[in-house]
């Protein structure tokens, strides 16, 4: 009986202590008490990656959140198509022409290959003319700059202006920038009936009717008689907008 009592009074003591441990934690301020035992809850309906963790006072937490990541949209890079309209701005850069006509005719240094690219780059911008169809076009008449037709490399003709077969040899430049000027030049005379902003150098320029090749297909019968002249110039144009120029560099 004694040990029952002892083992009721030990109970209430032990009642007593926790109760008193709760009174002292609650005064503490360690959490605000609410009549509503429920946490305050902020909801976020922001879009994230992540959802955003609530805010709560419930017991002493302290607030916290997790700023939200959005999510990030690809952008689809597109490369530009060349235009087979002469008038009209070109799109290849100067470094795939190049690396496009060394990887034809590796005896043609990449240097002086940037050289040939840029020279046409720059004349073709001075008239307005597509720089990616008056190179695609040298590319077939010189055969990437390996001449052996009619027209010797020293003519710095890089068109075919004045030959008409049998071997006529036709017009010649003093250095590559009058020959690729007066193919540019040759070129504007077909495609449009504005007037040169350049010197001209051009002495075929009058006999063109201006006006009367807008298009590459136009040149086919007009400035060579081959019937699928158009079609190869073509043919180089989508060959320089896929061509991987990184791996020749």
């Amino acid at each position: 009986m004694i040990k029952v009592k002892k083992y009721i009074s030990k109970s209430k003591l032990n009642r007593g202590f926790l109760l008193a441990f709760l009174m002292l934690f609650i005064s503490s301020g360690s959490y605000t008490y609410s009549d509503s035992i429920k946490p305050e809850i902020i909801p976020d309906n922001s879009p994230s990656l992540f959802v955003k963790v609530y805010s709560s006072n419930f017991i002493g937490f302290k607030p916290f959140d997790i700023k939200p990541i959005k999510k990030s949209i690809p952008i689809e890079v597109k490369t530009a198509k060349p235009s087979v309209e002469i008038a009209k701005h070109g799109v290849l850069s100067i470094d795939i022409m190049a690396s496009y006509l060394h990887d034809n005719n590796p005896e043609i240094s990449l240097q002086k290959s940037k050289e040939i690219a840029t020279l046409y780059f720059e004349e073709a911008k001075l008239e307005g003319i597509n720089h990616d169809v008056a190179f695609s076009q040298m590319c077939l008449e010189t055969g990437f700059l390996k001449f052996g037709g009619d027209v010797a490399s020293t003519q710095n003709n890089f068109c075919g202006l004045g030959v008409t077969g049998k071997g006529v040899k036709g017009l010649s430049f003093e250095d590559e920038r009058k020959g690729i000027r007066a193919h540019i030049q040759h070129l504007k005379a077909y495609a449009t009936t504005q007037n040169l902003k350049t010197e001209i150098v051009d002495t075929r320029f009058k006999f063109v009717k201006r006006g009367s090749a807008k298009r590459v297909d136009d040149l086919t019968g007009k400035w060579a008689a081959d019937k699928n002249y158009g079609k190869k110039i073509q043919n180089i144009l989508k060959r320089l907008q896929s061509f991987d120029y990184a791996s020749v560099n």
